[in-house]
């Protein structure tokens, strides 16, 4: 009867010591160790480094992380696009002309500012905030992917707001890109859950 005890007593103490190994070392290991590289978490800073590139008018680099869809046919084109409509001035409060866009609930969606005609070339962006990472279903010719906000501040030319948006992320292979990219308004986020009421607008 002693030789059972002690033998179950000395399973009891390895069992214990490899407990206290494994905890050890999981203190131990670097951040983001048991982070799978395709988790939507993994989304974050590659939205970050997309409206950086945005911000700062780097279209080739813009045009590389888009969808094919998104950026309408080749990298090239993309960038003369981009090149051609982009504004030599930065926005006035200005709104624009055209009919307002409205919600299924009829709420008016806000327009954007025009171009102004004088003044600096550009406004002045402040750093690049992500967050709010939800899955987001397929819509019209919009995959299913994972929706991101990225927030930042636009100075003009003393005054400064922030901007928000949500994009909306693929995995094409072992990468993400962007297919889409929508403003997140004040109605949006009325309703908790602004980046996929953005990003599932018709």
């Amino acid at each position: 009867m002693r030789r059972a005890v002690t033998a179950t007593a000395a399973a009891a103490a390895a069992f214990v010591i490899a407990g206290c190994s494994s905890s050890a070392a999981g203190k131990n290991a670097p951040d983001g160790a048991g982070q799978q590289p395709n988790t939507p978490a993994s989304a974050a800073p590659f939205a970050r480094t997309y409206q950086e590139a945005v911000n700062d008018q780097k279209w080739r680099r813009v045009c590389q992380m888009r969808t094919e869809r998104y950026r309408h046919g080749t990298v090239k084109a993309c960038v003369d696009d981009s090149t051609e409509t982009t504004p030599s001035a930065a926005p006035s409060p200005s709104e624009s002309t055209d009919p307002p866009l409205r919600r299924a609930d009829g709420s008016i969606i806000p327009p954007r500012p025009t171009p102004s005609a004088s003044g600096l070339d550009r406004a002045k962006t402040g750093s690049v905030k992500v967050g709010g990472l939800v899955s987001v279903p397929a819509i019209g010719e919009h995959p299913a992917g994972t929706g991101v906000q990225v927030e930042y501040t636009v100075t003009w030319p003393k005054s400064t707001t922030t901007t928000k948006k949500a994009l909306r992320l693929v995995k094409r292979g072992s990468e993400w890109l962007v297919d889409q990219s929508e403003d997140i308004y004040a109605s949006d986020e009325a309703h908790n859950n602004p980046v996929h009421d953005a990003l599932m607008r018709e």
